[in-house]
């Protein structure tokens, strides 16, 4: 069975920045009536779809998949090393980095604690840190 985790949420800064970027664009999109300067809005939004739509997937063999709404999927196949971060800077609390086969991989699960403890579960052979 898999056991899904959402990603952490986006922080209330980054949201209100992008909100003063679309009222600045469509602002001047208003002004000059020239309605192809509202394409730059295109990009920003399709991003913000994507990232809330990835999901993090813990399978039954230990395995870590990123399921991303738009662009894909990242498989994480015989995961060695997980190691939980800590720092002392808000934009990147709760980190989790992910040492597979292949690489690493870096996530940030809503639920960190209820994410590093399923890992552990299904894959007691790997390693677990915090740092």
């Amino acid at each position: 069975m898999v056991r899904n985790f959402k990603m952490r949420k986006i922080a209330i800064w980054n949201w209100l920045f992008a909100l003063v970027i679309m009222i600045a664009i469509v602002w001047t999109v208003w002004e000059t009536n020239d309605y192809w300067n509202l394409f730059p809005l295109v990009l920003p939004i399709l991003i913000v779809i994507d990232e809330r739509m990835t999901r993090i997937q813990v399978r039954d063999n230990g395995d870590i998949w990123i399921r991303r709404g738009l662009s894909g999927s990242v498989k994480a196949y015989g995961v060695m090393r997980i190691i939980k971060q800590k720092t002392k800077k808000p934009w990147s609390r709760g980190r989790v980095l992910i040492y597979y086969t292949k690489g690493f991989i870096n996530v940030d699960p809503a639920d960190l604690n209820g994410f590093i403890q399923c890992a552990r579960e299904r894959n007691p052979h790997a390693e677990y840190f915090e740092e």
